[in-house]
């Protein structure tokens, strides 16, 4: 899905009706608790026939559900995908998983504050996909917070961030000629006020089958005939890695760089987390994918180290005096954060939690 009709999805999930009977009104189009309910069996099953018999129902009537629901908004819940490299598979688009996770804030929101709920949570984190992020949020709503967070990849958590639809923007985005991570976005918007709030370093890799059983080490087994990636999708900060591999192989072997991606198999899929792209492999739909130690751990496949990668929060200048946003600093820098997060590959460091300002980019503001 484009970018240009995400951000339309964004704005009309940001006025979205919020209904006592916890339904939510998109486009005229009511979601119940039961759509929520067969859009989570979809993510968490991966095809409509598993999670028709999760649900008790047949093939069939799930399958007319979901065209109803597509036809009402106007738009597709699922991604069908059949054959051919990374294919078999139904996957939840970006706009079901919207729609899910503001249903879920606002039923947060009515049993907060029932008679006084807002629509708008205190604090809204868009950006890439991170274990880390979901501490940070568990650790922020235990203290009373509620967070909306939404995994729409790093470019366009910060399209959205600029926009003026979130709060804070998780990025982890590498600059293609320095190799510096997520600084010299700072250097690009320098018009507008901006702050880096450093997060913290983690582990990315390839992740494989047990015993590794296609060699792959290094970037250059991408290019073997025997090898399919499953890709992340453009956009996001490992779609921009890669970019950033291609091209030191480019400048190595002295082969245009777009010759390169052409020759890896699996290069055109797009997988919308990393948990989505690691299933291919568990699933044997791919052999490889590049992602975060944690994935691997969770599915029980191996990880083989390629490098460390930084994961920092953009915000807007003015919010850094807010108080959620202090909040978040304050949790950030936390004996408790380090320690929920220590076992999933991330490493924070004494710049945790403090701010980079555009005016020095690099000079930090505790």
């Amino acid at each position: 899905m484009a970018d240009v009709e995400v951000l339309k999805l964004v704005h009309y999930v940001k006025n979205a009706k919020l209904i006592l009977s916890i339904e939510l009104e998109i486009l005229g189009r009511r979601i119940t608790l039961e759509d929520i309910k067969v859009m989570e069996a979809l993510q968490e099953k991966g095809s409509i026939r598993a999670a028709a018999k999760t649900l008790g129902v047949s093939y069939r009537t799930l399958w007319l559900r979901i065209r109803e629901m597509e036809d009402a908004l106007g738009f597709y819940l699922l991604r069908r995908q059949k054959g051919g490299i990374g294919g078999g598979r139904d996957v939840l688009t970006l706009p079901a998983q919207v729609i899910i996770e503001r249903y879920k804030v606002l039923a947060k929101l009515v049993q907060k504050n029932i008679e006084k709920a807002s629509l708008q949570p205190d604090l809204k984190i868009y950006g890439s996909d991170c274990p880390g992020v979901d501490a940070l949020v568990q650790i922020l709503e235990e203290k009373g917070e509620v967070v909306e967070y939404l995994r729409v990849g790093s470019q366009l958590g910060l399209k959205l961030l600029i926009g003026g639809y979130c709060d804070v923007a998780g990025i982890h985005m590498i600059d293609q000629d320095t190799g510096e991570y997520n600084t010299h976005v700072l250097r690009k918007y320098s018009n507008l006020d901006l702050a880096l709030i450093r997060g913290y370093w983690r582990e990315i890799g390839f992740i494989v089958e047990r015993g590794n059983p296609k060699n792959v080490h290094h970037p250059e087994d991408l290019l073997r005939r025997d090898v399919v990636l499953a890709n992340r999708n453009k956009g996001s900060g490992t779609h921009l890695l890669l970019q950033h591999l291609l091209r030191e192989m480019s400048r190595k072997y002295g082969s245009p760089q777009q010759a390169l991606a052409r020759k890896i198999r699996g290069y055109e899929t797009e997988y919308y987390s990393h948990r989505e792209a690691a299933l291919a492999v568990l699933n044997r739909k791919a052999d490889v994918t590049i992602g975060p130690k944690w994935v691997a751990k969770e599915l029980g496949l191996e990880f083989v180290p390629l490098a460390k990668e930084k994961f920092d929060f953009l915000t807007r200048k003015e919010l850094l005096e807010k108080e959620p946003l202090k909040e978040l600093i304050k949790t950030l820098r936390s004996p408790e954060f380090r320690e929920k997060t220590s076992t999933m590959g991330i490493y924070t460091s004494p710049e945790t939690g403090t701010v980079m300002n555009q005016e020095n980019v690099g000079g930090l503001v505790t």
